[in-house]
């Protein structure tokens, strides 16, 4: 089908404007289903559709039914799971983003959540290369109370009790629960993005003082990170060292933490918040992956080549023409490597140097 849209917005950059084409083209040319309404209100009243929307339904068919915008049968399968888990909990999966927007992190999150829970010894392996960690398992992380907040090993849109820990409406995109082999247990947050920025609303220290102390920052630390962008991720670095301190509810389930933003290679924003945090040496680490990278380690376990194959053919895992940054060409990757070295702070777990690999590569979780 040959479609005309009235004019798409006006992106904030040549890359977003890239994506949102490249998407169009995979939704009209291989999903062959028509484009629909944005699912942002302020969008909505703009535009009457978007090529990077899919239509709610189309011949008789429900696009939610469908699951077009998720990646394979085990990811639609959770996705639909994990929706009524969180009603339960009052989270938030926005049912319009996940099953309609192409541009969203949130359908990407449940896509890699899914596939990992179907294939738990393949996922500890892809953890294990990633964080450069003796990763044995996935762990269930069990939750007495009602309703629960369990941690199956991974899941998507996870948060704990926000009254026994920051507080806020703040969880994490996805999480996994992980053992070692030296019988410690990982709990690793990840914040993943597509084109969509970090919150621009600002963290105020005064309202977080003792999780930014306890973590090992402070005041300076935390003006410093609010002022380059960090606000976001800082949020969800303090609510995964509350964890590492506390356990779920005070049990001291947790043995370490590493919190994670999963990024396109390009994604300067996102880098540049990673690097100012890992600066100050947080009792906490942050690592960045980008999705070339974690598709590389799923890539050579045998179980989840074919996903990964599938995923590298979206244009949200391939980097358009004209872009910024690295290229990816006909599966060839060629990879940046950030690292940042430092000295373990006081009161951390050793003083031993410690490497960030910002991208690629390992990293030292606490």
């Amino acid at each position: 089908m040959t479609e005309a849209f009235p004019p798409e917005p006006r992106d904030r950059s040549a890359a977003v404007a890239a994506h949102r084409r490249h998407q169009s083209d995979w939704r009209e040319k291989v999903l062959g289903w028509p484009a629909g309404p944005p699912t942002h209100p302020g969008a909505a009243k703009r535009f009457p559709v978007l090529g990077s929307c899919l239509a709610t339904d189309f011949t008789g068919r429900r696009v939610k039914d469908e699951g077009l915008n998720l990646m394979s049968p085990a990811a639609r399968q959770y996705a639909r799971f994990r929706q009524e888990e969180l009603r339960k909990l009052g989270g938030l999966a926005e049912s319009e983003r996940l099953w309609r927007n192409l541009l969203s992190s949130q359908p990407l999150a449940f896509s890699i959540a899914g596939e990992l829970r179907a294939h738990p010894q393949a996922a500890a392996r892809v953890f294990a290369d990633l964080t450069g960690l003796d990763v044995v398992v996935l762990e269930r992380l069990e939750d007495p109370g009602s309703p629960s907040h369990h941690l199956d090993g991974i899941e998507a849109e996870w948060f704990p009790p926000r009254d026994l820990h920051t507080g806020d409406r703040s969880g994490f995109d996805m999480a996994a629960f992980l053992r070692l082999r030296s019988g410690e247990r990982l709990l690793v947050s990840v914040e993943v993005k597509y084109v969509d920025t970090f919150s621009a609303k600002k963290l105020e220290y005064k309202g977080y003082t003792d999780y930014v102390n306890a973590a090992g920052l402070g005041q300076v630390a935390c003006q410093d990170i609010v002022a380059n962008g960090g606000s976001h991720f800082l949020r969800s670095v303090l609510l995964t060292d509350s964890l590492r301190r506390q356990g779920l509810r005070g049990g001291g389930e947790v043995d370490r933490t590493l919190a994670v933003v999963l990024a396109r290679s390009d994604d300067k924003s996102a880098a540049k918040v990673v690097q100012t945090i890992a600066r100050y040496q947080p009792r906490t680490p942050v690592a960045l992956w980008s999705h070339e990278n974690f598709l590389d380690a799923c890539a050579v376990q045998p179980e989840l080549t074919e996903w990964a194959a599938r995923m590298r053919a979206l244009p949200a895992r391939r980097r358009p023409v004209g872009s910024v940054g690295d290229f990816c060409e006909h599966g060839s990757l060629h990879r940046r490597v950030f690292r940042l070295s430092y000295e373990a702070p006081v009161g951390g777990c050793s003083n031993e140097r410690r490497l960030h690999h910002l991208g690629q590569g390992s990293v030292k979780a606490r």
